[in-house]
């Protein structure tokens, strides 16, 4: 325990100021304080230290079946599929009239998400989000499901509403395709609902779903196989019934193509490409077939029973019940829509959550990439959060280091303590979104509860009781905030506080006039000599304020004045 005290308190891991920028409003300031000081607050991606990429999987627990797909999240916001994987485990079989989840379908579920959470581990992984659809819904025991998914895995599986799965499919497809100004129909025919989207590039105008399902039509519908007239004729009426909505919605409005995203509108193109002679692409490569394609395979479709289906080449064993279904209801919409085309789009509902996470996180990666150190970026973060002025913040930063570095010789001090120095000069005003009076006492209270990524609470500590003492009275020992600090921090706190505040005063006016300062040691005093460009009176004579706290803890008197040709300037004039 006293070792790592030691290691907290006497800020002995070596750090530097990461960045290559310097700050728009204090830019002259920046380059005279110290050329080789660069600033971290406008670090530019990808030129020092690019970070890695985040690692995401999305799981899509669709009634059908359960998809996986694993990516890496660029800094800037792009992903990379690094692996993917799905289990047809038909979660909603057998549980449509009575709306409820058979024990089957719970188990094999859960089985099927215990080995994706394993596959994602695998990948080094950490952060899974999971969403289920229609099936878990709708089933009076879904809430069964998530419970056991929560106890087994500790994995949370949010339930998604019909417009927020429609929304995602349209954000996937937005992605994959090149969606223009007008309008689009995209459809994405699932086990348990159907989900209709009208949208171009910038919105969708349209998000629809209605339980027309492939498996849920099938179990309702199909009593023979192969199926009768009987079995069509009442399943094809209540598909018009469940469409009707989405055409009262739309209008008298044709669209040249329809843009599908589900597996199984992905086995009926495969299946019509092979008839028509052709090779099936991979899964990456778009496939478009007709509407007139589309018909002639539902025709041969329903006048087979299913193990002749199964001899079909392209057939997909998992969905010889569920295609009859599903053609007819792509082929209403069609119909509806004047559709001439329909295209398959290889993302879908698990793409789009991934296109929804990056979106919500896009502050945090554009940070990842600014400051690709965790320590800063979270300081960054958090002054961002409370408001802070940043053009002071830098200026009050750069100029208490170039006095820490030429004051090593009296201080002792090591690279961690500076780094510490700079977060908190950064930090020091954030309390001002709290309220301007005792604005350095709100400033510890947010450092102290900020969720400081990658500190200690020793250095958070530090960091917060330099802030908090950057103005006003010397701590006392009595003080709050003062008293948690250790006695090796309080040894190192002595020294950084006056730096602090004489770096502070020396920005008095908040216009960043002081371009550089220059410290000689003497034997008698300590002579800091103040560059500007533009008339520093003020900060001078705030500086000199501070010298009574510097004088204390250093024991040598503090001497802060202009260069000697601008007083003997004034003294000519």
């Amino acid at each position: 325990m006293e070792s790592a005290r030691s290691h907290e308190t006497n800020c002995a891991a070596p750090g530097a100021d990461p960045g290559d920028g310097t700050a728009a409003d204090a830019q002259s300031a920046s380059a005279a304080i110290d050329h080789s000081e660069e600033s971290f607050l406008n670090r530019k991606p990808g030129i020092v230290r690019r970070p890695p990429p985040t690692k995401f999987a999305a799981i899509d627990v669709g009634t059908n079946s359960i998809h996986l797909v694993m990516v890496e999240i660029s800094p800037e916001g792009d992903f990379r599929i690094v692996g993917r994987d799905k289990e047809m485990v038909q979660l909603g079989k057998g549980g449509f009239r009575k709306h409820i989840l058979t024990e089957q379908a719970l188990v094999d579920g859960v089985a099927a998400l215990v080995r994706f959470s394993k596959m994602a581990r695998l990948k080094g992984i950490g952060r899974i989000h999971a969403f289920a659809t229609s099936a878990v819904r709708e089933a009076r025991n879904g809430g069964d499901f998530v419970e056991r998914v929560l106890n087994e895995l500790g994995m949370e599986v949010r339930i998604l509403s019909v417009e927020e799965e429609a929304r995602l499919i349209y954000l996937a497809v937005r992605h994959a395709v090149g969606l223009g100004e007008t309008d689009d129909l995209i459809c994405d025919i699932g086990g348990g609902s159907v989900e209709v989207i009208v949208g171009n590039a910038r919105r969708p105008s349209v998000l629809f779903s209605a339980k027309l399902g492939g498996l849920r039509l099938a179990e309702l519908f199909l009593k023979n196989d192969p199926p009768t007239a009987r079995d069509l004729k009442p399943l094809k009426r209540h598909i018009e019934q469940g469409l009707a909505p989405l055409a009262r919605r739309v209008g008298d409005v044709s669209f040249s193509r329809c843009i599908c995203t589900s597996g199984s509108f992905e086995c009926m193109a495969r299946m019509c490409l092979i008839r028509r002679g052709q090779s099936p692409p991979d899964g990456s490569a778009q496939m478009k077939i007709s509407r007139a394609e589309l018909k002639e395979l539902l025709a041969d479709l329903v006048v087979r029973t299913s193990e002749q289906k199964l001899q079909m080449p392209g057939m997909d064993a998992k969905r010889v019940s569920t295609l009859v279904p599903a053609a007819t209801t792509l082929l209403e919409i069609g119909k509806m829509f004047n559709v001439a085309d329909y295209e398959f789009c290889d993302m879908a509902l698990r793409e789009g959550i991934i296109i929804d996470h990056i979106a919500h996180s896009r502050a945090h990666l554009l940070a990842r990439a600014t400051w690709p150190d965790p320590r800063t970026r979270s300081v960054i973060e958090l002054a961002e959060r409370c408001q802070y002025h940043r053009a002071h913040a830098e200026q009050v930063r750069r100029l208490a280091h170039s006095l820490f570095d030429q004051l090593a010789p009296l201080h002792g001090l090591d690279d961690r303590c500076r780094e510490l120095l700079g977060f908190a000069c950064v930090l020091h005003d954030i309390g001002y979104l709290i309220g301007h009076s005792g604005h350095h006492k709100h400033s510890y209270y947010l450092i102290r509860n900020g969720g400081l990524k990658g500190f200690n609470e020793g250095e958070i500590e530090l960091i917060a009781n330099l802030a908090r003492y950057h103005r006003k009275g010397r701590p006392r020992k009595d003080d709050y905030s003062y008293a948690h600090l250790d006695r090796e921090s309080r040894r190192a706190f002595k020294k950084l506080i006056p730096i602090l505040r004489l770096a502070n005063a020396l920005d008095r006016t908040h216009y960043s006039v002081v371009r550089s300062v220059t410290c000689t040691l003497l034997v008698d005093r300590v002579a800091i000599e103040v560059q500007a460009e533009q008339d520093s009176e003020l900060e001078i004579w705030t500086a000199r304020r501070q010298a009574e706290i510097f004088e204390r803890q250093y024991g040598i008197a503090l001497e802060v004045s202009p260069p000697p040709d601008i007083v003997k300037g004034d003294e000519n004039s």
